[in-house]
């Protein structure tokens, strides 16, 4: 099965395109993992285990995928790996998709080295695959290749970075004409020619932000068969409106990712009435998944027949 189908099957069993990134701080943690993890970096690796296995589940209840942000588990340290892998494979067991943002990019033998880790299992074989990967292009396409050619054998998808929602995304993604995003745009088209399945999608997608909506349009039509990953939502001011442009007319064509919304949800005033972390995170996921949904239920031109 594609990683397009896959993706649109998951999304659309669960009626909305919300994703949920992982993104461990163990000092933002409710207790007791918080508690738990204050007294070195392995009581802190296994304070995230412990949170995230009491996480996931209630994830899977409302979400189809989500997104492990490799750089918190690393600066875990040693353990933090571990804790990862852990977290991918729970995951994975709880039937929820997984889009590994790890962001790589490098010279040809170590992006190798790098799609093998994250979507081919590791040297020996022995890592939970990631479902996809976000990677880099600023290395150019020599760089990319080794991405491209794993993840065609595994039927991973790729996100590859093409206009982020960073506030200072735009010194280099804005440079030239047309902008450097906009060729980055238009090379992820070309590399995913040839990776569209039945569906009429291809594996090969785009990050874009969702905090500027206005820019969506402009990106469907330089990408018009590419998945779409759209960060941003909620706590840096992303909302569902304008998101739109990048859906088809069965709500196909992207995900939308929040991570401390629903991560920190024991800290939003709204939810302080909640008895305890696990319902304060199941109402922002409500919310979430509420907002979103207008946007994966769309009105499919079959229903006039």
């Amino acid at each position: 099965m594609t990683f397009a189908h896959r993706l649109w099957k998951a999304l659309e069993e669960k009626g909305h395109p919300a994703m949920v990134g992982l993104d461990p701080r163990p000092e933002h943690f409710p207790e007791p993992f918080a508690s738990h993890a204050k007294t070195g970096s392995r009581a802190a690796a296994e304070a995230t285990r412990e949170y995230h296995r009491a996480l996931l589940p209630l994830l899977a209840d409302k979400v189809a995928v989500v997104k492990p942000q490799a750089a918190f588990f690393e600066a875990l340290g040693l353990y933090g790996w571990e804790v990862l892998w852990d977290a991918v494979q729970f995951a994975k067991e709880l039937k929820l998709m997984v889009v590994l943002d790890a962001k790589r990019g490098d010279i040809g033998s170590t992006s190798e080295a790098y799609a093998q880790a994250f979507l081919g299992g590791g040297q020996y074989g022995d890592l939970p695959k990631a479902d996809a990967l976000t990677i880099n292009p600023y290395l150019g396409e020599d760089a990319c290749k080794p991405f491209l050619e794993v993840a065609a054998t595994e039927k991973a998808g790729l996100f590859i970075l093409v206009k982020t929602s960073n506030p200072g995304a735009g010194l280099f993604q804005d440079w030239g004409e047309p902008p450097l995003a906009a060729q980055v745009a238009d090379q992820v088209r070309q590399w995913g020619s040839d990776r569209i399945d039945a569906s009429g999608w291809s594996a090969v997608g785009a990050v874009v932000g969702a905090t500027r909506p206005q820019e969506l349009a402009q990106w469907r039509q330089r990408m018009p068969q590419s998945p779409l990953l759209l960060p941003g939502f909620g706590f840096q001011g992303g909302t569902a409106a304008g998101l739109e442009p990048a859906f088809d007319a069965k709500g196909r064509g992207a995900i939308v990712n929040s991570s401390r919304s629903i991560l920190w949800a024991h800290r939003r005033p709204e939810f302080a009435h909640l008895p305890n972390w696990e319902s304060q995170v199941e109402a922002a996921l409500e919310e979430m998944c509420q907002a979103l949904a207008s946007l994966q239920q769309r009105e499919k031109p079959e229903a006039h027949r």
